[in-house]
C-alpha cells in the first residue's frame, strides 16, 4: 500500500492512467526515488532503480533500442499542464505573444505517440 510522501500535502503517490476508451485507473506506488528532475528519473530508470512515468517524447531512443520497455502500452498517463510564466500581459511585446500563441498551439496539437 502506497504511503504518504513528504512534500505531497500528505497524499499518497498514485498514477492515473487512461485508455483509449475512456476508462481510468488510479495506481498506488511507493517510490524509491523522488525527483522532480525527469533527466535524473530517466537516469535511474536505464539503471534499473524502477518503473517510471515520462513523457514519450524523452524515451524515444530508449524505448526503440529495447533500453526501455513501455510496461502498459495500452494505457496513457494524464496530459499535464505547461506553464509559461511572463512578468506582465500590460505591456507585453507582440514577439513574446506570439510566442506563447505558437507554444499554445504546438504543444495542443502534440500527439507522443
Amino acid at each position: 500500500m502506497a504511503k504518504p510522501v513528504p512534500g505531497h500535502g500528505g497524499r499518497k503517490p498514485t498514477w492515473v492512467l487512461r485508455n483509449d476508451q475512456g476508462d481510468e485507473v488510479h495506481v498506488p506506488y511507493n517510490p524509491r526515488y523522488l525527483t522532480t528532475d525527469m533527466m535524473a528519473l530517466k537516469t535511474a530508470a536505464l539503471a534499473g532503480v524502477g518503473v517510471v512515468q515520462l513523457p514519450v517524447l524523452m524515451l524515444r531512443d530508449e524505448l526503440a533500442t529495447g533500453a526501455l520497455v513501455d510496461l502498459l502500452p495500452s494505457w496513457r498517463p494524464r496530459r499535464e499542464a505547461i506553464h509559461v510564466v511572463f512578468p506582465s500581459r500590460r505591456g507585453m511585446l507582440p514577439s513574446v505573444r506570439a510566442l506563447v500563441d505558437f507554444l499554445s498551439e504546438k504543444y495542443a496539437a502534440m500527439d507522443e505517440d
